[in-house]
């Protein structure tokens, strides 16, 4: 025993000293990964998704260009009835690709 371990009183009613410190330190390591994904989770934008011809107003996008690329797959777009809703940041990203 080392003199930092001896001069540390374990209570006779403590659980914790009795448990394994590896499980211990596991524990403690899962639960720091999952408050760091959701902290991740937490700091991402949230989508913003809008009408076509909305999202192509906001992304200073020709409305037919943005209408071929939903139709394409080339942007995060959804067809809910007759109506598209666009991801506004996917139709930004994809003006980006184009204006380089």
């Amino acid at each position: 025993m080392t003199a930092i371990s001896s001069a540390m009183p374990k209570a006779a009613d403590d659980p914790a000293a009795d448990r394994d410190p590896h499980a211990a330190i596991n524990e403690l390591k899962q639960t720091i990964a999952v408050l760091a994904a959701r902290v991740t989770q937490l700091e991402q934008t949230p989508e913003e998704w809008l009408p076509l011809k909305a999202a192509a107003h906001d992304a200073d996008v020709v409305y037919e260009t943005a209408r071929l690329w939903a139709k394409a797959g080339l942007i995060q777009a959804r067809r809910v009835g007759k109506r598209w809703f666009v991801n506004v940041a996917s139709l930004k990203a994809r003006k980006q690709v184009f204006a380089r």
